[in-house]
């Protein structure tokens, strides 16, 4: 039994959940489940690399990740959240429909412990996703990423790293980045103006599978 079951018997686990690791050849492939992201991608993410999501405060960064975590969730595999400074919200599980029964939130204790957390999740194999959410943490923190990448391909893990900007270097197998923020208004006659969603543009920055440069506008709800 890998880690992973064996944190999730601990946990409750549910029946009808896929665990294991990823197949090989090739180069398998996570979706999305944004069609315009995966079409530019060529079907979604690559497992076992490391893959950097960066973007300002109010891109719609975890807004994002929340719904590649969703999709993944959905196809019956499990996602690991590591949320070093206790920023993600519980009831986004549900507002982005994410299956809360196959994810484990990490919350280490300092920010610190997050590098290594996320490394013992990916050698645990058995996720799908593991999300390193890095939004808060201090610019100065130190990140094994050589030691990451690698922990990500031996166990076919797709990494995402989240923060206000690249940082991976060559151990980022992809890298995107978020900008362009514009809002989107409801008008109504006799009404006030109401924020229906934001818009954002994703540039694949860096692909060493494909092809870098292109870009999409990605637009997120408001609740």
């Amino acid at each position: 039994m890998s880690l992973a079951a064996a944190l999730l018997d601990r946990l409750g686990r549910p029946g009808d959940i896929r665990l294991g690791l990823s197949p090989r050849g090739g180069h398998p492939i996570l979706p999305t489940g944004i069609d315009a992201l995966d079409h530019l991608l060529g079907g979604g993410l690559p497992r076992g690399r490391l893959i950097e999501l960066a973007g300002q405060r109010s891109t719609g960064r975890t807004s994002l990740a929340c719904t590649i975590a969703a999709r993944t969730t959905h196809q019956g595999e499990l996602v690991a959240w590591v949320d070093p400074a206790d920023a993600f919200d519980p009831e986004t599980v549900f507002t982005t429909g994410i299956t809360p029964t196959r994810v484990l939130w990490v919350r280490p204790r300092t920010e610190h412990d997050a590098p290594k957390a996320a490394e013992y999740l990916l050698g645990a194999g058995g996720f799908g996703l593991v999300v390193l959410d890095l939004a808060e943490a201090a610019p100065h923190l130190s990140i094994p990423w050589a030691r990451l990448a690698r922990a990500a391909e031996q166990s076919r893990t797709t990494f995402l790293v989240l923060a206000p900007e690249r940082r991976a270097g060559p151990y980022a197998t992809l890298g995107l980045e978020l900008s362009t923020r514009r809002a989107h208004w409801s008008r109504a006659p006799g009404r006030p103006a109401l924020l229906d969603g934001i818009a954002a543009a994703l540039t694949v920055a860096r692909h060493r599978l494909g092809t870098a440069g292109h870009t999409v506008t990605l637009r997120h709800a408001c609740a």
